[in-house]
């Protein structure tokens, strides 16, 4: 039953990108800086550091396997990086602030897990097409974007618009779609 729904999952998914283009075609760079959370507990803006993030450059030869594959391997590796980057700057910096009471710790501790989570994804995303198995690696990206929505769910209720959280969660699940919409081009 739950590969059925998974199934379900990435064909809907898959319909949506065709159909919609949600993916954007054009780089766009989106700052980020990092915050804390203050004595209050709403977040404040910390100009220390920054992190730049980047849509890559989308154009890749669908009908190449070499290409998508080089493609999504590259999509991932960055974002892998990124993402460790977001979740040892972000989320384990607000967890160790003292103000952060038990309710953001348990936000930030389902997004912590949700991040750890989708590196595996984005790794195993890697093997997967490496070895040509795009349909585990679209399944494996469909997962990815529902857990981020997941940590989402919870920052909101928490933070609320949590620019930081906001800018990063947009810029994950822009990836997610390009690089499923890759594999998907390729081979479908």
């Amino acid at each position: 039953m739950a590969l059925h729904n998974q199934v379900l999952l990435v064909i809907s998914l898959s319909f949506l990108v065709f159909q919609f283009n949600i993916a954007s075609p054009t780089p766009s760079p989106i700052g980020i800086s990092y915050i804390s959370s203050s004595p209050n507990g709403s977040p404040s803006p910390s100009p220390s550091s920054s992190l730049n993030l980047e849509m890559p450059n989308g154009n890749v030869q669908l009908g190449n396997k070499e290409s998508v594959n080089n493609y999504v391997d590259s999509l991932m590796v960055t974002t892998v990086t990124k993402t460790e980057q977001f979740l040892n700057n972000v989320v384990e910096k607000r967890l160790i602030d003292p103000s952060a009471d038990a309710f953001v710790k348990d936000c930030l501790l389902v997004c912590k897990e949700v991040y750890e989570n989708a590196v595996d994804a984005m790794k195993k995303t890697m093997v997967d097409v490496d070895s040509g198995a795009y349909y585990s690696a679209n399944v494996d990206l469909s997962a990815l974007s529902t857990d981020l929505e997941t940590c989402m769910d919870c920052v909101k209720e928490i933070y609320g618009d949590d620019q930081e959280f906001i800018k990063f969660d947009d810029w994950a699940g822009k990836i997610t779609v390009d690089a499923m919409e890759k594999i998907v081009g390729f081979s479908s």
